[in-house]
């Protein structure tokens, strides 16, 4: 059977238009035939971004944009996007805008606490304001600005600190601080390795003989010492009392040495004469002794 030349040109024409419906969706990002679920987003601001956008959870591409559309009722926008059936959202989830610096602006998600708890398909989602780098850097500006002339005034004065040579000197101090910190610190290891192994082992001999000595004394009778010495103060105690009663006593002969008058007065009397005997032989020696060389003289009778 042979094809008439309008039945051609139809079915040309049908087939770019499906060519060109196919290639729209393409480019718009959209899949002909897909089973993604949609949810809805209520937002202020979508800073121009288009659809087919990617829709990102941690980074991730999880869905795209499907369309955009202004609620006047409430004065924001409502976005649906398409997400992958095997990617489930958790309730508690949120919506907020990125923009990088050379790109467009990206919706990402912000997943709920709760995995278990889950959105259905059709749920709307809260969207939250876009962070915009641009704008935050332009919000710094003007504090940039600001902070410029402090740091030019830190800058000269560090400039200035560098070239004092004050600084020179002090870092050449420091060295030789950092070589003095050296060698003393070689020292002290030496001392740590060689002199502090000795003291302690001194000491270990000092606590053995301390103990030894502490030994020795809890094996003598501290009791017995002790009542061996309460004894003999109780013996001095009874010989003095004794002596006391015995000085004190007019019968006993201490006691009446001691307590007689007539005793002491006739001793005086012995020690006065005494006195007085040795005086005079010392004036006159010749009353009682005589030293003759030839012999005895008899004396002439008158």
């Amino acid at each position: 059977m042979k094809i008439s030349k309008e039945a051609k040109i139809g079915l040309v024409a049908v087939l770019a238009v499906l060519i060109i419906y196919v290639g729209i969706i393409f480019l718009k990002g959209l899949k002909l035939f897909n089973n993604d679920v949609s949810y809805y987003v209520e937002i202020t601001d979508v800073q121009g971004m288009p659809t087919a956008s990617p829709i990102r959870a941690n980074g991730l591409t999880v869905g795209s944009v499907k369309a955009i559309t202004f609620n006047p009722k409430k004065q924001n926008i409502t976005v649906e996007i398409n997400v992958n059936p095997s990617f489930q959202i958790p309730e508690g989830t949120s919506v907020y805008m990125t923009k990088e610096m050379l790109g467009s602006a990206t919706m990402n998600l912000k997943l709920g606490p709760d995995p278990t708890a889950l959105l259905h398909p059709g749920d709307t989602i809260q969207g939250n304001p876009m962070t915009d780098l641009m704008s935050a850097a332009g919000d710094m500006l003007p504090q940039v600005e600001a902070l410029l002339p402090k740091v030019d005034s830190i800058l000269t004065a560090l400039n200035t600190l560098a070239n004092d040579p004050s600084l020179a000197t002090s870092m050449h101090n420091m060295e030789e601080i950092s070589a003095d910190l050296k060698v003393t610190t070689k020292q002290i290891n030496g001392l740590l390795g060689k002199d502090v192994p000795q003291l302690m082992a001194k000491t270990n001999n000092i606590c053995t003989n301390l103990e030894t000595t502490t030994g020795n004394l809890n094996q003598i009778d501290m009791l017995g010492m002790a009542q061996k010495a309460d004894a003999t103060l109780s013996s001095v105690q009874d010989m003095t009392f004794k002596i006391n009663t015995a000085m004190t006593s007019k019968e006993s002969s201490l006691g009446m040495l001691m307590n007689d008058n007539a005793i002491a007065l006739h001793l005086d009397s012995t020690m006065m004469n005494s006195s007085r005997l040795l005086e005079d032989l010392r004036l006159h020696p010749k009353r009682y002794v005589h030293f003759s060389l030839f012999g005895k003289k008899d004396k002439t009778m008158p």
